[in-house]
C-alpha cells in the first residue's frame, strides 16, 4: 500500500484525532466512516486478506496473529496441528501441485540468472525516462526521523547506493524531499553500466552547476530532459556544457562541479564518447542533414506499436485526454501550453543514444561506433515516471495541461536540488562497472564508506535474488539500525502459472473487472485497470522460493524447495515480510486505479531486506 503514513487510505486527507480503522486488518485507516465504506472494495480484494486475522482452513475458526501456516505451500492456515493433521486429505493435492510448480519454475530461473554473463544483454535502448516512478531513497520521516530526533541526527550524513540507476528521476527526488530541519550531506552512488544513461546524467548535473547563477536553468534542463525540440538558449546551454566536458579530466570535472560529480578516468572516456557524438550531431531543424527527430519517432510511434496509449488516453477526463493527445503528437515538455513549435528550432541531441538490439555482453559496442538515432520508447513518457498524487499535491493551482503542471513540478524540485548543491551538501559519484562487480573493483578498491540504503531496481530479474543479496549484503552500514537493501521484480508475472490475468475471456478477468466497476464506477479497456483486485500473493510467494532454489552466478542451485521462512532469513539477512505490515521505503504493490496521469501495471514488486539487529 503507497497512502504515505497518517494520510486516510481512500481520499489521502491527514488523518483526524481519532481516525477510523479497517475492522478486519486494523492496518489500514480512513478519515471517515464513508471513505472506509468506499474503499472496502479495492482494500478487501487483496490487502485485507494479507493483513486480516487468519482463519483456519479447517475448522473456520479466525484469530490475530496465532494461526500457523502449511511451511510446504503457504497456501493454508491452521490454528493448531490437529486441525492441520484433519486437513491434510483434502489440501495435500494443492499442496503437492505449488511444490512442483516451484521446482518447474526453478529451473528455467536458474538459466534466466546465468544468462548476465555469459549470453546476451537485455534487446533494449537506454532508459533515458525510466519505467518507473521516481523513489525516495531516503524516506527519512518514515525511518531515521521518526521518532525523537537529536541534533546528531540531523546534522549526519547519508550514502545511497542505486544499482542499475537508470535517470536522475529518484536522485532528483530525493534530495529534493530532505526535510528542511536537516542539514546533513547527501551522498549519492549512481551505479549503471550504460554509457548512454550516464553520460546524461553527468551533463545534466554539470549544466545545474555551470549555469546555476542564472534563474532559468532548472526549468531549462526540466525541457532539455523530456522535450524533443529545444529552443536556441536551451541548444547553446547543450553545446557549451558538451565543449567543455569533453577537455575534462576527472579532478577537473569534480572542480568544475564544487565536488558535485566523481568519476574515474576510465569511466569518464565512455561518457565522453558520448558526449562528442552528441556534439557533433547537426540538431538545427531546418537544415537538410539535420537529424530530424520528428520523422525518426514517427517511426516508433507507428500505429500498431500504440495500442498501449490508447488505454492510457481513455482512462483520462476528457480535458487531460484532449491535452495528453496533443502531446503525444508533439511532443515538447515545455513551461506554457501556447509555445510555437517555431520557437524551438532545435531538435534535442540528448534523445539520441544506441538503438535497441541484442548484444554479447563480453562485447558491447562502444559509443563511438554506435549509430545515434532516436530511442525512447513508445511507452516511455514523463508522466508516466513522476507520481501525479504527489505532482498535484505539491503543484496546486489551475493549469491548462498536465505537461505544463508536470514542467512546474520538475522544475521546483531541480531547484530544491540546485539549492542544497550550492550548499555542498549533495556529492554524487559515478559508476560504469557492472553492477556485480562493482563491490570489488569500485567499492572496496576506492575505499568507500558502507550504505544506508541500496536501491536495485529490477537486477533481480536477470541475476537472481541470491547472487544480488549475497553481492550487497557487505555493502550495507551495519551501524544504522534502518540500513535497507530494496530489490524489485517487474518480469516475474510472466513465469508464474496464475500470476497473469493472461485474457479478457477469463473468468478472474470478468470477476476483477467486476470489482473495477464496483471500486471506480467504470472499466476502460486493457488488463492494468483490473489487476489491482486480483490476489496473486501467492504466486509471488511462488517465485520468491523458485528463485533462491535456482540459485545464481557461482551459486549452485538446491535440490530442495526452500520454505518461505528460510528464504526471509536469507544470507543472514531478514526480509520484511509484505503480508504482515507495510514496506517502509517502497510500497510493495502501489495503486493503480487511484492514478490517472500515471498509469502503472498492476504487476511491479518491491521487497525490504534489513540486518537481523534491526527491529526498524
Amino acid at each position: 500500500m503507497d497512502v504515505q503514513p497518517g494520510r486516510c487510505w481512500r481520499c489521502e486527507r491527514v488523518l483526524p484525532q481519532h481516525s477510523v480503522p479497517c475492522e478486519f486488518c486494523r492496518i489500514a485507516k480512513y478519515c471517515s466512516t464513508p471513505c472506509r465504506n468506499k474503499d472496502k472494495v479495492r482494500h478487501g480484494s487483496v490487502e485485507c486478506h494479507l493483513y486480516g486475522d487468519n482463519k483456519c482452513d479447517t475448522c473456520g475458526r479466525t484469530a490475530p496473529n496465532i494461526f500457523s501456516e502449511c511451511a510446504s505451500c503457504n497456501d493454508a492456515w491452521y490454528c493448531n496441528k490437529g486441525c492441520q493433521r484433519r486437513h491434510w486429505p483434502a489440501h495435500k493435492e494443492l499442496c503437492k501441485k505449488v511444490k512442483e510448480i516451484v521446482t518447474k519454475l526453478s529451473a528455467d530461473l536458474t538459466k534466466r540468472n546465468s544468462k548476465l554473463a555469459c549470453n546476451t544483454r537485455v534487446a533494449d535502448s537506454s532508459h533515458y525516462f525510466g519505467n518507473t516512478m521516481a523513489k525516495d531513497f531516503l524516506k527519512l520521516a518514515n525511518n531515521e526521523l521518526s521518532g525523537e530526533t537529536t541534533a546528531e541526527q540531523l546534522t549526519r550524513d547519508f550514502h545511497v547506493l542505486s544499482a542499475g540507476c537508470g535517470d536522475l528521476r529518484s536522485t532528483v527526488l530525493t534530495a529534493a524531499s530532505l526535510p528542511d530541519e536537516y542539514q546533513g550531506k547527501l551522498h549519492i552512488t549512481l551505479n549503471d553500466f550504460d554509457p548512454f544513461v550516464m553520460a546524461r546524467n553527468v551533463l545534466f548535473l554539470f549544466m545545474l552547476v555551470r549555469f546555476a547563477d542564472t534563474d532559468y536553468i532548472a526549468s531549462s534542463l526540466t525541457t532539455i530532459w523530456y522535450s524533443l525540440h529545444i529552443s536556441k538558449r536551451e541548444y547553446d546551454l547543450i553545446k557549451t556544457s558538451l565543449d567543455e566536458l569533453i577537455q575534462m579530466s576527472a579532478q577537473q570535472l569534480s572542480h568544475s562541479t564544487r565536488g558535485l560529480v566523481t568519476v574515474q578516468d576510465e569511466d569518464l572516456r565512455d561518457l565522453c564518447q558520448v558526449w562528442e557524438r552528441w556534439q557533433s550531431l547537426e540538431c538545427q531543424r531546418d537544415k537538410k542533414t539535420s537529424i530530424n527527430l520528428r520523422k525518426q519517432r514517427e517511426k516508433v510511434f507507428e500505429p500498431y506499436l500504440v495500442k498501449g496509449v490508447s488505454a492510457y488516453l481513455a482512462r483520462l477526463s476528457p480535458e487531460d485526454q484532449k491535452a495528453n493527445k496533443e502531446w503525444f503528437d508533439h511532443a515538447l515538455f515545455v513551461p506554457t501550453q501556447t509555445v510555437k513549435i517555431e520557437t524551438l528550432p532545435f531538435d534535442n541531441p540528448t534523445l539520441t543514444g544506441r538503438g535497441a538490439h541484442f548484444e554479447n555482453v563480453c562485447y558491447v559496442t562502444a559509443p563511438v561506433d554506435c549509430e545515434f538515432v532516436y530511442c525512447i520508447k513508445e511507452s516511455s513518457f514523463p508522466f508516466a515516471v513522476w507520481d501525479c498524487l504527489r505532482v498535484r499535491e505539491n503543484t496546486p493551482g489551475s493549469h491548462s495541461s498536465p505537461m505544463v503542471m508536470y514542467h512546474k513540478y520538475v522544475t521546483n524540485l531541480l531547484q530544491k536540488v540546485k539549492s542544497l548543491i550550492l550548499q555542498g551538501r549533495l556529492l554524487i559519484h559515478v559508476s560504469l562497472a557492472n553492477c556485480l562487480a562493482f563491490p570489488k573493483n569500485h567499492h572496496q578498491t576506492l575505499s568507500m564508506p558502507n550504505y544506508d540504503r541500496i536501491f536495485t531496481s529490477n537486477l533481480a530479474d536477470y541475476v537472481g535474488f541470491a547472487k544480488l543479496l549475497q553481492t550487497f549484503k557487505p555493502l550495507l552500514d551495519a551501524s544504522n539500525s534502518y540500513s535497507a537493501i530494496v530489490t524489485e521484480s517487474m518480469n516475474w508475472i510472466e513465469t508464474v502459472p496464475g500470476a497473469n490475468i493472461t485474457s479478457p475471456d477469463s473468468s478472474m478477468f470478468e470477476r476483477s473487472k467486476d470489482l473495477c466497476i464496483q471500486d471506480t464506477g467504470t472499466y476502460t479497456d486493457g488488463l492494468n485497470p483490473v489487476r489491482e483486485y486480483y490476489d496473486n500473493t501467492i504466486c509471488f510467494l511462488m517465485y520468491l522460493r523458485a528463485d533462491f532454489m535456482a540459485g545464481g552466478l557461482g551459486i549452485p542451485p538446491r535440490e530442495e524447495v526452500p520454505s518461505f521462512e528460510s528464504v526471509k532469513k536469507y544470507h543472514g539477512l531478514r526480509m520484511r515480510d509484505f503480508r504482515k505490515g507495510l514496506n517502509k521505503l517502497v510500497p510493495f504493490q502501489y495503486r493503480v486505479n487511484a492514478r490517472d496521469l500515471t498509469m502503472l501495471n498492476g504487476y511491479d514488486r518491491a521487497v525490504e531486506w534489513y540486518l537481523p539487529q534491526s527491529d526498524a
